[in-house]
C-alpha cells in the first residue's frame, strides 16, 4: 500500500518535469530563425546556427552562380601576363553533367565566322628616331595608333618597358629565336581551355570569336631576345600586334645588333 501511495505522489511530479523540459526546447527551436517576414530560399544561409542571414551578392542568385559568373569574367578577360593556357584534355567536345554537349566549332562555320582584320598603316610616321643613353643602351619609341586596342597596347608596351628597365631586352640579328609551331600549339591549347571553362555553347562561341580576332604574340618579341615558348605568349588584338611589331622593327633598324634596349612610350 505504501509503495502505491509513493507512486501516486511521484508520477504527477515526474510528468510535470517532462512537460517543462519539452516546452523549454520548443521555444528555443522557434526562436532560432527570427526573420519570418519572407520564405527561406537557397540563397540564404545561417551563421553559427543563429538567425543571421547572408544574402547572395547578386539578388535572386545563389553563391554558386555568383562564383561561376566571376570565373567566367576572369576567364574571358585578356591576360595581364604572358603564360601557357590551362592544361585540358585535347578533345573538341565536352559533355556537361546534364548531358549537354559543348564543342569547338570549325572556323568559318555560322557559329564561328571567319575573321578578317583590317590592318592599319602609317603607324611609324612622325615617330622619333631611337636615342642612345650614356650607359650604351638605346631608347626605342612606341606610340599607340588610333586603330589599336588600348588595353592590349598598354599591356604589351608596359611589359616590354619593364623588361627593358631590367636589362632583359637586346636587339637580335634577323628575327631572333627561331619561330616554330609553338604559336599554333598555344592557340590550340587556348581553344581547349575555352571549351572546358565555359558554362554553355554560347559562351564557347563568343570567346572563340574573340580569340579569332587576336594573334598569338610573343610578349617579349623574338627580335628583342624573347623565346619561342608558350610561357612567353599571349593573345592580343591582331591589328594592335601587327602594328606594334612593325613599330619595333622600324626602330630596331636604326640600332646596332646586340644593343641593350629601353622602351619609351610616347603620346
Amino acid at each position: 500500500m505504501r509503495r502505491l501511495l509513493r507512486q501516486a505522489v511521484l508520477l504527477p511530479i515526474l510528468f510535470g518535469l517532462i512537460g517543462l523540459h519539452t516546452r523549454h526546447h520548443t521555444n528555443v527551436d522557434v526562436d532560432v530563425d527570427v526573420d519570418t517576414s519572407r520564405p527561406r530560399t537557397d540563397t540564404d544561409s545561417d551563421s553559427d546556427g543563429g538567425g543571421t542571414r547572408h544574402r547572395s551578392p547578386l539578388a535572386g542568385r545563389g553563391h554558386a552562380s555568383d562564383a561561376a559568373d566571376t570565373r567566367t569574367r576572369a576567364t574571358a578577360a585578356r591576360p595581364k601576363q604572358p603564360g601557357a593556357p590551362e592544361a585540358h584534355p585535347h578533345r573538341r567536345k565536352r559533355t556537361l553533367e546534364d548531358g549537354t554537349v559543348l564543342e569547338i566549332p570549325k572556323k568559318g562555320s555560322p557559329e564561328r565566322p571567319k575573321q578578317t582584320p583590317e590592318y592599319s598603316s602609317g603607324f611609324t610616321e612622325g615617330l622619333d628616331a631611337p636615342t642612345k643613353n650614356d650607359d650604351g643602351s638605346w631608347n626605342i619609341n612606341l606610340r599607340k595608333h588610333d586603330d589599336w586596342d588600348q588595353a592590349d597596347f598598354d599591356a604589351k608596351a608596359n611589359h616590354l618597358q619593364e623588361l627593358g628597365a631590367n636589362d632583359q631586352l637586346t636587339k637580335k640579328t634577323g628575327d631572333g629565336d627561331d619561330r616554330g609551331s609553338t604559336v599554333d600549339q598555344w592557340r590550340r591549347d587556348k581553344e581547349y581551355e575555352i571549351l572546358h571553362t565555359s558554362e554553355n555553347q554560347a559562351e564557347v562561341n563568343r570567346r572563340l570569336q574573340e580569340l579569332d580576332q587576336q594573334q598569338i604574340d610573343h610578349a617579349q618579341e623574338l627580335q628583342l631576345g624573347g623565346k619561342d615558348e608558350k610561357a612567353n605568349m599571349w593573345a592580343i588584338d591582331s591589328v594592335t600586334n601587327h602594328g606594334m611589331g612593325g613599330q619595333i622593327n622600324s626602330q630596331l633598324r636604326q640600332v646596332p645588333d646586340g644593343a641593350r634596349i629601353r622602351i619609351n612610350i610616347v603620346e
